[in-house]
This record gives C-alpha cells, sequence and structure tokens, in this order.
C-alpha cells in the first residue's frame, strides 16, 4: 500500500470535482478551535473506518438544487471506491452519502 496517500484528501478531492456538489457541511465548533491553534482537522464532512483491511466511508454533503440526487451519490461512491482501490491496498466496503442540504447555485 502507498502510505503517502491521504485518504481524506482523496475522497474530498473526488467529491468536489463534481459539478452538483456544493460544499461540506462546515466546520464544527471543535474543529475550528483545533484549526485555530493550528491543529490538522480533516474535513469533518468525511469520516473512514477500517475493520480488517476493508474501509467504509462516510460522507456528509451539500449539493445545488435540482441535481438527481439518486446518480449523483451513485457517481460519486463509484468514483471514490474506484479511486481508492487502484491507488491503496484498501478494499471499499461501503461508500455512504448522507446530503445534509440544497444551496441554490448562483448565476453570474
Amino acid at each position: 500500500m502507498n502510505d503517502e496517500i491521504d485518504l481524506a484528501e482523496l475522497i474530498e478531492k473526488d467529491i468536489i470535482a463534481f459539478d452538483a456538489v456544493s460544499r461540506f457541511p462546515g466546520l464544527g465548533f471543535s474543529e475550528n478551535i483545533q484549526k485555530a491553534i493550528g491543529m490538522d482537522v480533516h474535513n469533518p464532512g468525511i469520516k473512514i473506518s477500517e475493520d480488517d483491511g476493508e474501509l467504509t466511508v462516510n460522507c456528509e454533503l451539500i449539493v445545488y438544487f435540482g441535481v438527481n440526487i439518486p446518480q449523483l451519490c451513485y457517481d460519486i461512491q463509484s468514483k471514490v471506491k474506484r479511486d481508492i482501490e487502484e491507488k491503496t491496498d484498501y478494499t471499499v466496503k461501503a461508500v455512504n452519502i448522507r446530503i445534509e442540504g440544497l444551496d441554490k447555485k448562483e448565476t453570474n
């Protein structure tokens, strides 16, 4: 396995690449304090757990109003699973997506 790969960063980049994703939910109070004192804070919208080399990824997202949410979730799940399994020795057991809210897309 490539130990140089930061799984949370890889997952975050995969998800943000989708135009339909607006953002991750904001940092909570404790994460803001940790960040303020210079601690490395991973995206709180991404949680990764491991059991015998199998990963479960839980993501919370804010998406744009009007997107096809089931299709978006399927596409994100497929991309995250594929990238993790191609770039590491992990097997992905599940990629769970929870939509926390909707944003209106700004038009310029």
